[in-house]
């Protein structure tokens, strides 16, 4: 087990419900759409794919990908995130095999999955490039990764992306943010610029293809681009 797991876990559980009210409110308005033809632009979703939905919180991806025919196998550390994506996949009248699983440690046999699919997760990780191995291994051959994220966390590292980059929180009522924002100081991710990080490391596991798009970026005050969130598509 990794030193910071349980705390982060712990700081999701606080999280999940504000978590799942947003992906409630995008799954019924026009963002499920974009998220859909966001992922068809890279992929070209087969309604038997076997889908694992990493760290996948209240279960937006999981219900999504469920609805359009895919079987979805949807994993998290988070008690109450996992409470709180089963009562949406119920409320959505969606058939997903949720488990509790750490994602440096996949509990799946090899090339099991044709598409693996995460948001907002991998700056979280401790050991990034283990859990990036890990997917890769459940990944069948030729089969696709994902993955949105963001530089939450690289004002650590530089400073500049402090300065016009702040983080939007919702339904944070009675949350303390300075918990994860204290783990997140040591966490590896936290020291890169990514996903240039991330090509590297990809390139170096040996993938057939990455390619990456950056969703939103800023400009500072000394016309430096901030990247501030972006998407990764990887073949095995």
């Amino acid at each position: 087990m990794t030193k910071y797991l349980e705390d982060i876990s712990d700081y999701w559980d606080t999280r999940a419900r504000g978590y799942s009210l947003d992906n409630q409110a995008e799954l019924e308005s026009g963002q499920a759409t974009k998220w859909l033809q966001l992922i068809e632009r890279y992929v070209s979703i087969k309604k038997e794919w076997h889908v694992l939905d990493l760290g996948c919180g209240p279960g937006f991806f999981s219900i999504l990908l469920s609805q359009i025919g895919c079987r979805v196998t949807a994993i998290d550390y988070s008690d109450k995130m996992l409470q709180e994506a089963k009562a949406n996949a119920e409320k959505y009248k969606t058939s997903i095999d949720f488990k509790k699983m750490d994602a440096h440690q996949l509990m799946f046999q090899d090339q099991s999955f044709d598409l693996i699919i995460t948001r907002n997760v991998t700056w979280n990780l401790e050991q990034p490039m283990i859990a990036y191995q890990e997917m890769l291994r459940v990944l069948k051959p030729s089969g696709h990764l994902l993955n949105y994220d963001g530089n939450y966390y690289y004002h650590y590292t530089d400073e500049d992306y402090n300065r016009k980059m702040h983080r939007e929180h919702q339904h944070m009522e009675g949350i303390d943010v300075s918990k994860i924002d204290g783990i997140a100081e040591h966490l590896e991710l936290s020291k890169h610029l990514r996903p240039y990080w991330d090509e590297e490391v990809f390139k170096q596991l040996g993938v057939s293809s990455i390619e990456w798009d950056i969703l939103n970026k800023e400009i500072n005050s000394l016309g430096k681009t901030m990247i501030r969130s972006f998407l990764i598509h990887v073949i095995k």
